[in-house]
C-alpha cells in the first residue's frame, strides 16, 4: 500500500540530504507552476498540509514562508494564504543574498575576503559601475565557498553612503543579511546584466574552472530608497557548471 501511494505521488519520499521542510516548499511551488492551484485561489490550511506530508506543522510553516518569500504566495489576514502568480519573476531577497539562496537548498556557505581597499573613483570606473567620478569607494572582493568547495567571486563597490554603514564591518560575515534586514535599508530598485563569457586566467584559479569551460559575469547595480540613490555596483562570477546548485537562477 505505501509504495503505491508513493508511485501515485500521495505521500512524498523524502530525500535524507535535503530539509524535508525545503522538499515541501519545492513540491508546493511545483504545483503552483502547474496549475495545481490557479492564481488567487485559497491553499490549503496549514492542518491540510500536515495530513497531506505528514510532518508537524512548524515544517509546514517554514516550507510556506519561503514559498511566501519567492512570490508565489501571499497572506490575507485572517482568511488564509492564496496563490499570487504561477510564475514569478525577480524577486529581491534571493537576487541580493546568495547566502539566502544556498541556505533555501539546505547547503553551508562561507566566505574569504580576498581584498579591501578605498580608492577614489576615477572617469573609467565611475563608466563601469555609476557611482560618481571623485567620490570614495569601498572596495570589496570575496571568495564564497560552498560546502568546503569554492562556488563564486563577488566584487562589491560600494558608494560612500554605503562605506558609512559598513564601518568596521567583517565581510566574511553575510552583507544582504545586514543591510536589509539588521539596517533595513530598502531597496528601490535593481538594474542586472548577464554574460556567459570564456574564462579569464584569475577565475580558472579562484573557482577551479577548467579553462576550456565558460563562466557566469552577472553585473547588478542596487538603488536604494527615498531617492533611488546607487547604493553599490556587484560583479559576480561562477562556473557554468555551478547550475547543479541551482546558481543559474540566482544569477
Amino acid at each position: 500500500m505505501l509504495e503505491q501511494l508513493l508511485t501515485r505521488g500521495l505521500i512524498m519520499n523524502f530525500k535524507p540530504s535535503i530539509p524535508v521542510y525545503i522538499q515541501i516548499k519545492d513540491d508546493i511551488v511545483n504545483k503552483i507552476r502547474n496549475n495545481v492551484w490557479e492564481e488567487n485561489q485559497k491553499l490549503p490550511s496549514e492542518l491540510k498540509f500536515m495530513e497531506t506530508y505528514k510532518v508537524g506543522r512548524g515544517t509546514i510553516r517554514d516550507a510556506m514562508k519561503m514559498v511566501i518569500d519567492e512570490g508565489y504566495a501571499y497572506i490575507k489576514k485572517g482568511v488564509g494564504t492564496f496563490v499570487s502568480q504561477s510564475t514569478v519573476g525577480v524577486s529581491v531577497e534571493p537576487f541580493v543574498s546568495l547566502t539566502y539562496f544556498i541556505k533555501m537548498r539546505g547547503l553551508t556557505l562561507s566566505s574569504e575576503v580576498l581584498e579591501e581597499k578605498l580608492f577614489t573613483v576615477d572617469s573609467e570606473s565611475s563608466s563601469r559601475t555609476g557611482l560618481k567620478e571623485g567620490s570614495k569607494c569601498l572596495f570589496v572582493k570575496r571568495l564564497r565557498i560552498l560546502e568546503g568547495k569554492p562556488l563564486a567571486v563577488e566584487e562589491f563597490y560600494f558608494s560612500e553612503n554605503a562605506q558609512q554603514i559598513f564601518e568596521g564591518y567583517d565581510f566574511t560575515n553575510p552583507i544582504s543579511h545586514f543591510l536589509f534586514e539588521e539596517k533595513k535599508i530598502r531597496v528601490a530598485k535593481m538594474n542586472m546584466d548577464f554574460n556567459l563569457l570564456p574564462v579569464e586566467k584569475e577565475y580558472s584559479l579562484l573557482l577551479d574552472i577548467p579553462s576550456n569551460n565558460r563562466m557566469i559575469a552577472s553585473s547588478r547595480k542596487v538603488f536604494i530608497e527615498p531617492d533611488n540613490d546607487l547604493f553599490y555596483y556587484l560583479d559576480f562570477y561562477c562556473g557554468e557548471r555551478s547550475s547543479y546548485i541551482g546558481t543559474d537562477k540566482f544569477v
